[in-house]
């Protein structure tokens, strides 16, 4: 099942952009452009201690790059998500 839009209503993708200036990578609606947030970055969520062995490596791969694909970024949302889900884990 697809899913929709906030902004728009049209079928929802994820993209993600770079500032040239900052360097700062962020998520945006492909569908209309329209900004969603800050994209997770690959080296902070490393320093997390509730990382599995192959999370790890797939970050370490991503800490170099300057773009994502919409598909990497969603595995990046839920690493993340885990990462804040996780109790008692300080990120150091």
């Amino acid at each position: 099942m697809r899913e929709n839009c906030q902004f728009c209503g049209g079928e929802f993708r994820l993209n993600v952009t770079c500032d040239r200036r900052t360097k700062t990578r962020y998520l945006r609606a492909g569908c209309c452009d329209s900004p969603l947030r800050p994209c997770p970055e690959p080296a902070e969520l490393l320093r997390s201690a509730s990382l599995t062995s192959s999370e790890r490596d797939y970050l370490q791969r991503l800490v170099e790059l300057h773009w994502f694909s919409g598909k990497v970024a969603s595995v990046l949302l839920q690493i993340e998500a885990k990462v804040k889900a996780s109790p008692g884990v300080t990120n150091a």
